[in-house]
């Protein structure tokens, strides 16, 4: 048994530098930089509270909302799961991308959500995964999983949530065939929807390994940056995409990989296949655009994801 811990990390935002400090005003300047510090720090305070207790993990309390922000939206479906469940029940998804903006439902009964929640808790079994402070807990992986630990954790999440996901591909592929969209293009588009689900740390008692199986991040609308990826590499695999997750452990921080000829940030998998770095915490980052703080030479491995 040893420790180990998930990654989870989003890539910092960017802090421009303070202004030189002016002369004159005197004390009278530093009362109102206290007083106004003061301020915004109670405001944050209570911000950090209000979020606290709110559960975007809760399945008793899906908001079904479309965000409102993104202006006319092209629809792509509604992926259902069953595909009898009630549309009302569905979980809806708006982004843009360049010009375009987007929209998409996916919801699963409850039945389908407690049984993803039920093998995800037989793989942390299976691995004698324990909790512990933070992003930090201890495993002992069978010895078959020796030496490639995640990948084995990953490709039984792609397993046990493949069908799951197969209806959510499937509104992705029957885009892709109606406007004849390439391989960068359809990868393009579904990087789009998965940047755009909100970056949240697991905080319910059924996360694992410090992360959520890729089903539930689009069920309940959250997960961190390894849940994330791994949902992006599952879905791109069922539209005929290579890729793979892209772990930094000692960085905290994991990325999507995909095979495709495009410029910036690439990395070696196994034979002559290079990953072009994709970032999928936040909406915006560009295919093998890498955020400053994780382009750190000899920090990142290729762990490939079989398929079903």
């Amino acid at each position: 048994m040893r420790w180990a811990s998930g990654p989870g990390q989003p890539p910092a935002r960017f802090v421009a530098p303070p202004p030189p400090p002016k002369k004159g005003w005197g004390c009278f300047r530093v009362v109102m930089v206290l007083l106004v510090g003061s301020f915004l720090l109670c405001c944050c305070l209570v911000s950090a509270v209000a979020e606290s207790t709110e559960d975007p993990l809760d399945w008793d309390h899906v908001n079904k909302v479309v965000p409102a922000d993104v202006g006319p939206k092209t629809s792509l479906g509604v992926a259902l799961v069953p595909d009898d469940l009630s549309p009302s029940l569905a979980r809806h998804f708006a982004w843009r991308q360049r010009l375009d903006a987007w929209e998409l439902g996916y919801g699963v009964s409850g039945d389908v959500h407690q049984q993803v929640e039920d093998d995800f808790a037989a793989l942390g079994s299976r691995f004698h995964y324990t909790s512990g402070a933070g992003n930090a807990f201890t495993w002992s992986p069978p010895a078959s999983c020796l030496r490639h630990e995640w990948e084995c954790v990953f490709e039984a999440l792609a397993h046990d949530n493949a069908e799951d996901l197969a209806p959510l591909s499937a509104l992705f592929r029957r885009k892709q065939q109606q406007e004849q969209l390439d391989a960068r293009e359809v990868t393009e588009l579904v990087v789009g929807f998965v940047q755009n689900i909100k970056y949240r740390l697991p905080t319910e008692d059924t996360a694992a390994f410090g992360m959520l199986p890729p089903a539930i991040v689009v069920a309940d609308g959250s997960g961190d940056c390894d849940s994330k990826a791994l949902l992006a590499v599952v879905l791109l695999k069922q539209l005929g995409v290579d890729a793979v997750v892209l772990l930094a452990s000692g960085l905290g921080h994991a990325a999507l990989g995909v095979a495709l000829p495009v410029t910036g940030k690439k990395f070696g998998g196994r034979g002559q296949t290079k990953y072009a770095f994709v970032e999928v915490t936040a909406p915006g980052w560009a295919l093998g655009a890498v955020p400053p703080e994780y382009d750190v030479a000899n920090a990142w491995k290729v762990v490939p994801v079989v398929m079903p």
